[in-house]
Formats: structure tokens, sequence, C-alpha cells
């Protein structure tokens, strides 16, 4: 457990204090606030539930039943039990370097929350609809995570715990979902091919 916590560590030190530039330290903060990516992933559910599609539509419930279970499981039950001091909180009291780029947080680090969640909206479109859905999603759910590692609120473990524990949990709910409510598959043409023309 030691070796793993001063891996974590050195990865810390590297994004948030060796790989940095002046771009970054804008567009890190920018993507790591909810009010900047959070009304693209309601419009996107938005169009899931209006889409007069019932596989879609069904996607919006597994999609909406993931993310809300993830954020209450990370935020009310792991995080109260860990109680892991965030990077910032840290350096306040040790020697430990930290960048912050966001005002100080004063909940607990492990999982990050955000990390959690949006792996959860990813990995439920990804069950549901496929990878290629699923991909712009998995970009986001990408950038967030990194971004708070970047910005100074969470370790990389964190960051990892969160995609892993919100993608599991989204897919135990998409099954629990797709059992409940069958998906018919697209319907298959029983057109066979015409057999050649015999001379």
């Amino acid at each position: 457990m030691e070796y793993l916590v001063q891996f974590d560590h050195s990865l810390f030190a590297l994004l948030n204090g060796s790989l940095t530039s002046g771009f970054l330290d804008w567009f890190m903060p920018f993507i790591t606030d909810a009010k900047n990516w959070m009304p693209m992933i309601v419009l996107a559910w938005l169009a899931m539930v209006f889409s007069g599609r019932p596989r879609l539509r069904i996607m919006a419930l597994a999609v909406l039943v993931s993310v809300v279970f993830t954020d209450l499981f990370c935020g009310q039950i792991i995080k109260k039990a860990v109680g892991r001091r965030r990077p910032c909180a840290l350096a306040q009291e040790t020697d430990f370097k930290c960048r912050l780029l966001l005002p100080m947080k004063t909940s607990k680090s492990f999982p990050s929350n955000h990390a959690a969640n949006t792996a959860a909206f990813a990995a439920a479109v990804v069950t549901m609809c496929g990878w290629q859905a699923g991909l712009p999603f998995i970009a986001i759910a990408f950038l967030i995570g990194y971004s708070r590692v970047y910005v100074g609120v969470h370790f990389p473990l964190d960051v990892a715990a969160g995609w892993l524990i919100g993608s599991l949990l989204a897919i135990a709910v998409c099954r629990a979902i797709r059992r409940r409510w069958p998906v018919a598959p697209p319907p298959v043409t029983n057109e066979s091919p015409q057999s050649p023309v015999q001379p």
C-alpha cells in the first residue's frame, strides 16, 4: 500500500507540477468546471428522452439511474468510509507540493465524483448503444478526470478509481434495465442471396 501511495504521489507531481503549460493552466480549470460541460451532457440526455425511439429512451433511463446511483455511492458511502485528504489539503499540513488552480475544497478526495459520474454516463451509452455512440462521452470523461489532477483537487488514483467504479456500476445498472425492458434488435431481412444461374 505504501508503494501504491508513493506512486500515486509521484504521478500527481508529474501531472500537476511538471507537465504544465500556460494553455493548460487556462483550459483545465475551464473543463473541470461542471457549468462548462454539463449543458452539453443535459442536451444529449434530453435528445435521448425526446427522440421518440424506445431504444434511446431506455438508454436515457439507464444513464440517469447510473449517474445518480454512482454519485450517491461514491459521495455518500466511499468518500466517507475512506476519508482521504485532497492533495491541496495535504499540502497545507505537510511539505507535499500541490499547484492549486481552484478554490480550496473541503470534501474528501477518494474517489473523484467528477470522474465517476462522467465514466458512468459514458459506460451506460456504450453498454446500451455501442462504442461509436459512446466515444465522445469517453473523451469527455477522460478530459474531466485528467483535469481534476491537473488543477490540484484529486490524486490520479482518485480519478482512476472513479472511472472504474462509475463504469462498473453503469454496466450493472444497464444490464438490469435491459433484462427488465429488453430492446428488440434491429430487423434482419430474410432475403437469401440468389443462386447462380445454371448454364
